[in-house]
């Protein structure tokens, strides 16, 4: 992300604390937003033209969204629209992730930001693991409300409102990636809210609630915040644990160890023969 567009959500985000609510309304209006200018590439080009006027932006974001979104969210977007983009599709991530942030908020007014990233870490689950689904979900050529009704049949009732409403939106938002890696950025966004930092822990069987808490004091110290653990069960690293955290992979797994015993002996074998 360019430093235009980080600036212009650092800005943002720092405008957004007057239309927050305790509702969802506000997160799904800058969505519905985000999707649209997503859809149309003259409208990405011209909503994010730092040379266009102000005033030009404004009145185009009134005409478009002016019966779709309500008023409070109306004004919001146009202070984005204001600001700098390096391109259009910064702009597409930019509300994305405000939407995020909005939704989070109501979240943790709900007391429900722990609930909200497990149930996005669980679904970003039940797809890794399953190919089926993800060729449902992945597939390009399928009809976007088909893919929407069938994730909304497999989170009825097993998630909050927020979650579900993050999950559908991840699966409009990913586009041209992959469902997973989007639902995974949702999740670090959501933590960071509340300063919270996601280690995605990879062990050969369930940890312990003692291990659990002995790692997650052991992250804590070492990063200095308070951390989140997403435990995915992987039997082919044998033992050990693989940890990936803030940008960063700590591969203690056995068979890594295994992996890199191999290569040593295979260097000394060939050490060997030439000599």
């Amino acid at each position: 992300m360019a430093s235009s567009t980080r600036q212009a959500l650092a800005q943002s985000k720092a405008e957004i604390s007057a239309y927050l609510g305790t509702d969802l309304r506000f997160s799904t209006d800058l969505f519905v937003a985000a999707d649209a200018i997503s859809a149309n590439s003259k409208l990405r080009g011209i909503l994010s033209d730092p040379s266009a006027e102000a005033k030009a932006k404004s009145d185009l974001v009134e005409r478009l969204f002016g019966t779709k979104l309500a008023d409070s969210s109306i004004e919001f977007l146009k202070l984005v629209v204001s600001k700098r983009f390096s391109k259009g599709r910064d702009l597409v991530s930019v509300l994305d992730q405000l939407g995020v942030y909005a939704a989070a908020s109501v979240a943790k007014s709900a007391n429900q930001l722990g609930q909200v990233q497990a149930d996005l870490f669980s679904f970003e689950q039940a797809v890794s693991t399953n190919r089926d689904l993800q060729f449902a979900l992945g597939n390009k050529a399928a009809d976007m409300n088909a893919k929407l009704e069938l994730v909304g049949k497999l989170i009825k009732g097993k998630v909050s409102e927020t979650s579900e409403v993050l999950i559908r939106q991840a699966l409009v938002s990913a586009r041209s990636r992959r469902l997973a890696v989007v639902l995974d950025e949702f999740g670090s966004q959501i933590a960071a809210f509340d300063d919270t930092v996601i280690a995605k822990v990879t062990a050969a069987s369930a940890l312990d609630e003692a291990q659990t808490k002995k790692l997650q004091d052991s992250l804590t110290k070492t990063y200095g915040k308070q951390i989140r653990i997403n435990v995915e069960i992987d039997p082919s690293i044998i033992g050990g644990l693989k940890v990936q955290i803030a940008g960063e992979i700590i591969d203690g797994s056995i068979s890594s160890r295994l992996q890199n015993l191999k290569q040593q002996l295979g260097r000394t074998a060939a050490s060997v023969n030439r000599s």
